[in-house]
């Protein structure tokens, strides 16, 4: 019996052996499987690693910034067709077919009524392209911008190729040093000018009071607040008759001088610019021996916004001073003039713009605008050339734009634009423009 139990319990453990045999053995195998897995998934990476290494040296070998910059680019191509007509002739400077510069207007000669005249001009010098940079650093992001168009260009022969040359319009440096403190340095839309108050017109300027310089600066941007010093630049009219031929210079010792408060209460941005400028002039003969001189201080205020509101916006602007002169309209009116002492006197002027934005639909917009400037001149009893100075402008925009693809946008434009001068006589333009463009 003994002998008998003891054999059972050998059988037993023997046939309870088995399983866990056959188990080691696949363990086994399926270690060895995950092993040459493993092995395999090493010499994968390995390549890979060789790949990305090699990728990496021909990005660094062909990156366009330093490592650290962020590069970008943009633009747009846009063809205008505008046809116009002048009341009073012939302009003498073509340029006013490109775009409304209201100065160059033709009025009515002193022998009487003029001539109508009209033109039709296709260009597509307003496309223009940027590049910029970004660059994170533990003193704040520094950001470049660097923007041309073909606009005022020379070079172009409308004849055969129309190679009309670059312009530049932005060159700047930015150091954002967060908290809302900036510095600028470069070219850039003047800080007595608020952009975002600019109408959407698909005229290259737009309304005959707005203020609209692109110049040399240093701006410091403290919040709301912002200060800047500009690049000089005086025009005035030589009233006083000199009897001697003689040329005039540019003599300003300082920069023009802003200040701009920015501010918003729910909807509505707004921006209250004042501007403090030197103007100054010398005379002197062919031979370099000066004949006169002078220096006086000139000012200007602008309060520009835009109102946002269902279905669109408001944008306005108003203007006033006594040496707005080059900022406004294109340099419509002389910063002064030179009286019959040799002395600089400023002309007090002022403008307004009102612009109305309108969304018809997602695809469908509108925008109407209405605009007037005027200067107070020297009267033509004091000074006979006095007669030929301009004294009032006013425009009206109205357009329509599709816009069916994002950054695509097809539009019209009417236009109409009247010159009036201190002696009474006038001219006006009509104009129709269209224009298709895409932003990328």
């Amino acid at each position: 019996m003994p002998m008998r139990k003891l054999l059972a319990t050998v059988l037993a453990t023997s046939l309870a052996l088995l399983p866990l045999n056959a188990a080691a053995e696949d363990l086994a195998a399926r270690i060895a499987q995950l092993e040459q897995q493993i092995a395999e998934l090493k010499a994968l990476v390995t390549d890979e690693q060789a790949v990305g290494a090699a990728t990496r040296a021909d990005v660094e070998a062909t990156r366009p910034t330093r490592k650290g910059t962020r590069f970008g680019y943009g633009g747009y191509i846009q063809l205008d067709a505008i046809t116009s007509r002048y009341s009073e002739g012939k302009p003498s400077n073509d340029l006013v077919d490109d775009f409304l510069v209201s100065s160059l207007i033709p009025v009515e000669p002193e022998s009487g009524n003029g001539d109508p005249a009209s033109s039709t001009k296709l260009h597509a010098q307003s496309s223009r392209f940027f590049f910029t940079t970004q660059t994170a650093t533990e003193q704040g992001s520094i950001d470049t911008r660097i923007e041309l168009d073909f606009m005022l260009s020379p070079g172009g022969d409308e004849r055969i190729s129309n190679s009309w040359n670059p312009r530049l319009r932005h060159a700047y440096i930015n150091w954002d040093m967060g908290s809302g403190r900036s510095l600028l340095a470069g070219q850039s839309w003047s800080t007595f000018f608020n952009v975002g108050a600019l109408p959407d017109l698909l005229d290259f300027v737009g309304p005959v009071s707005t203020i609209f310089v692109r110049q040399p600066q240093i701006r410091w941007t403290e919040g709301k607040l912002q200060f800047a010093l500009e690049n000089p630049a005086t025009r005035i009219d030589e009233l006083g008759e000199t009897g001697v031929n003689r040329r005039l210079d540019n003599a300003e010792t300082l920069p023009d001088m802003i200040a701009r408060y920015n501010s918003s209460q729910g909807d509505l941005n707004w921006t209250l610019a004042a501007m403090g400028r030197q103007l100054g002039y010398e005379s002197r003969l062919s031979s370099g021996e000066k004949l006169a001189s002078d220096e006086t201080w000139g000012y200007g205020l602008s309060i520009a916004g835009k109102w946002q509101l269902n279905s669109g916006d408001l944008r306005f602007m108003l203007n006033q001073g006594s040496a707005l002169g080059r900022y406004m309209g294109l340099n419509t009116f002389d910063d002064g003039y030179i009286d019959s002492n040799g002395d600089i006197d400023t002309i007090a002027q002022w403008g307004a713009m009102l612009a109305y934005q309108h969304s018809w639909s997602a695809q469908w917009r509108s925008t109407f605008a209405l605009s007037a400037s005027a200067a107070d001149n020297p009267s033509i009893s004091e000074y006979a050339t006095a007669g030929q100075l301009a004294k009032r402008y006013e425009s009206v925009h109205a357009n329509l734009n599709w816009l069916p693809h994002p950054g695509l946008q097809l539009g019209g434009e009417l236009i109409y634009a009247r010159k009036e001068l201190e002696d009474g006589r006038s001219g006006d333009l009509s104009r129709l423009q269209f224009a298709m463009k895409y932003a990328f």
